[in-house]
């Protein structure tokens, strides 16, 4: 989702590049056949994750289901708009779009376990893993579980405890509940907590027809994951790693969903990537789309190539384009700088950014 600051220049958006977690789950040895003799693992990895946005202005003049286009420069609100709060508007787009960088080290510890003799069995295993995270405004440390039971079934589970802070015009953490569309400023105000769980169903046509060139892959991976910042109170809207500010403590339903072709090359994976976000519970009904509101119930979509280049035995990149389906607010609101005195109207498709995620094993 498009971070809401459109009025500057760029603006350093640092998500948790939720589409990166198929393709790193892509650069994972293939399943189907016995890996070994079985024994506890240890493994530490460094990976740099970044994006970049490409600008438009957020469908004004599109018609519903429309696509953007592309717009390298700014849109101020035409004369005589009046604006919510008065002389306090947005402009729409930007001469160059957002990025994002981060920087995470991993270990993670593989104990065998219900391991059997079968092709099913064969790599049942535990992990856990202990990562670091850190952005130009925030930091996180992640706790993570991961169970696989059988072959073509992952039970995982963790948790995110992080902080953020303000370098200049950009913000790591603050309420986004005043009406003015500007985050509270101060850094460090307080921590956010993340739990996830979900599954994993991942298959492989080679499985069941062996062969180096056989290996059509299918990654379905619904997950419920709970936010709660310790400055906000329940329905206030809060900004999280200079994101578009429009967080609430409470549930949200993800899902990854991939298919994709591996080779034995080094591209050695290509396939298209669906990913779908939206609220639950009381945060969905703040302000539905059919009341005119907002939209807290929009279902955002995103699509995409991943591309994923195998560029040795220690190290991979992985590169994503992709597409969103976003929020279309009604002309007569779409410049009021602060989100919740929008009106929805409908959808639209842009070009959402460019992503990557380059992976080392120490």
């Amino acid at each position: 989702m498009k971070t809401c600051w459109t009025k500057l220049p760029a603006a350093m958006r640092v998500p948790s590049l939720a589409a990166l977690m198929v393709a790193a789950l892509l650069a994972a040895p293939l399943r189907g056949s016995a890996d070994g003799a079985p024994g506890i693992e240890r493994s530490t990895s460094l990976s740099i994750d970044g994006a970049y946005y490409l600008p438009d202005h957020e469908g004004y003049g599109v018609t519903n289901g429309g696509f953007a286009p592309i717009t390298y420069s700014p849109l101020a609100a035409p004369p005589g708009y009046t604006l919510t709060p008065p002389d306090e508007g947005r402009s729409l787009g930007s001469s160059w779009g957002p990025a994002e960088i981060q920087v995470k080290l991993r270990h993670t510890i593989k104990v065998p376990f219900l391991t059997g003799s079968g092709p099913l069995t064969a790599g049942n295993h535990a992990a856990f893993s202990i990562t670091g995270a850190l952005t130009p405004v925030s930091a996180r440390l992640e706790l993570g579980a991961t169970l696989t039971p059988v072959a073509f079934l992952n039970l995982y589970a963790g948790t995110m405890i992080g902080t953020g802070w303000n370098i200049g015009l950009f913000d790591g953490l603050g309420l986004n509940a005043d009406g003015t569309g500007i985050p509270d400023p101060r850094s460090f105000p307080g921590i956010v907590i993340t739990p996830w769980a979900g599954g994993t169903f991942q298959f492989d046509l080679a499985a069941l027809i062996p062969g180096d060139w056989n290996h059509v892959v299918t990654v379905l991976s619904p997950r419920l994951r709970y936010s709660w910042f310790s400055g906000a109170q329940r329905g206030q809207a809060w900004m999280w790693e200079a994101d578009e500010g429009e967080n609430f403590n409470g549930w949200k339903l993800l899902g990854s969903y991939f298919l994709g072709y591996r080779m034995p090359l080094v591209l050695d994976t290509v396939g298209l990537l669906l990913e779908a976000e939206r609220h639950l519970g009381y945060a969905a009904g703040l302000s539905r789309m059919a009341g005119g509101g907002w939209g807290s119930d929009f279902t955002y979509l995103t699509l995409g190539s991943v591309t994923n280049f195998a560029l040795g035995e220690r190290s991979s990149l992985a590169v994503l384009l992709q597409f969103q389906r976003e929020r279309l607010y009604s002309e007569d609101s779409i410049f009021d700088a602060y989100y919740q005195t929008r009106e929805y109207a409908g959808a639209y498709w842009d070009f959402y950014r460019v992503a990557f995620s380059y992976t080392l094993k120490l």
